[in-house]
């Protein structure tokens, strides 16, 4: 009987045993089971998710190796930056213009020097810009402005020049007259410059430009000669504003070949005559180094009655912005009164870089 008892807790016990090792063996291989069944799921959603990131961001150390915009910017900054720069900075001018035609009441004539008899309305002061001046030529003083004799004047400078000498311009502008006149300037040219000066080269040999031809500062406008009223070779120069001549040696120094400031005031005494002779030149460049120089004392004098230089008059240099309600604001004037000083109308485009007079 004993016996069979123990049989009997001896299968229970075996039983248990094997129960206990099969649980323990599911137990371990169902988290096998799992994730292996969950692992290829995952992996698809994060390949799905990866092939949505289809973009991709440039950065300033790829600037070498790609064009386009980076994603800070700095490219697009850079350019537009340059462009600002640039537009600031460059005051264009439109070729198929009449320069100054606002100071010059849209006056335009091909056949005479002077053609501004019936302006209205004219500027009694005006700043000229000087800045990208060049010599006509390179010659030497052979006669001045001022008297010839009791009953001519010489209205512009003689300067030494060989006939097929190249002439330059002096100042950016537009051809306005290409004539020929037998008892006075023979083959002559007049160009209206954006700075609003006038000059003449007289004398030519030859043209190289034509009417209402567009010519930069230093370029080749003709042939020096010996043509017209004229006893050598040389050129015959004039700088004129409104028709009017003014005294060359106002404005150019024309012993150093440079203008005497970047900017010249044009007022009633620009006009002005001088009593001394044309004979009366600045020399020291001719071979013989004879001669007295009236140049720098005529010079001198001008700036003595220079409102200007005294500070009798104001002027204001447009910038990028301005208008003229704004800059009469600055300066305690009205717009009608800035309209009336620079014989403009209210509608009158403003240049940048251009001298409003305020004063």
């Amino acid at each position: 009987m004993e016996q069979n008892n123990l049989f009997a807790r001896a299968s229970v016990l075996l039983c248990s045993t094997l129960l206990f090792f099969t649980l323990n063996s599911f137990s371990q291989s169902l988290p096998e089971e799992l994730e292996t069944s969950v692992a290829p799921e995952k992996s698809v959603t994060q390949e799905k998710s990866r092939s949505e990131v289809t973009y991709k961001q440039l950065h300033s150390s790829s600037f070498s190796d790609e064009n386009g915009l980076f994603a800070d910017g700095l490219k697009l900054k850079m350019d537009l930056s340059v462009l600002e720069e640039v537009e600031e900075q460059r005051e264009e001018f439109d070729p198929t213009e009449i320069p100054a035609d606002d100071i010059y009441g849209g006056m335009w004539g091909n056949r005479h020097v002077n053609i501004y008899g019936g302006l209205e309305n004219a500027p009694d002061t005006f700043m000229v810009d000087l800045e990208n001046f060049t010599m006509p030529v390179d010659g030497y003083m052979t006669s001045n402005f001022g008297r010839r004799g009791s009953r001519r004047y010489h209205y512009g400078i003689d300067l030494k020049a060989q006939t097929g000498d190249t002439i330059y311009a002096a100042f950016d502008g537009k051809v306005r007259v290409k004539q020929y006149e037998r008892r006075g300037y023979g083959y002559y040219l007049v160009i209206r410059h954006v700075n609003g000066l006038e000059t003449v080269y007289a004398h030519l040999s030859k043209f190289l430009v034509d009417e209402n031809d567009f010519v930069l500062s230093g370029q080749p406008i003709g042939l020096a000669g010996n043509t017209g009223r004229s006893y050598g070779s040389h050129l015959h120069f004039e700088t004129r504003f409104l028709g009017k001549p003014i005294n060359p040696n106002f404005i150019i120094d024309f012993e150093n070949k440079v203008t005497h400031r970047d900017e010249y005031l044009v007022t009633n005494s620009s006009y002005r005559k001088t009593n001394s002779s044309s004979r009366v030149v600045v020399s020291n460049k001719s071979p013989n180094g004879g001669g007295n120089s009236v140049a720098s004392s005529d010079a001198a004098s001008s700036e003595s009655t220079n409102k200007f230089v005294s500070g009798e008059v104001s002027y204001h240099r447009i910038q990028s912005g301005d208008t003229l309600g704004a800059i009469a604001k600055r300066y305690g004037t009205t717009v009608g009164e800035l309209c009336r000083l620079n014989n403009i109308t209210s509608r009158t485009v403003l240049r940048i870089g251009r001298t409003l007079r305020v004063s």
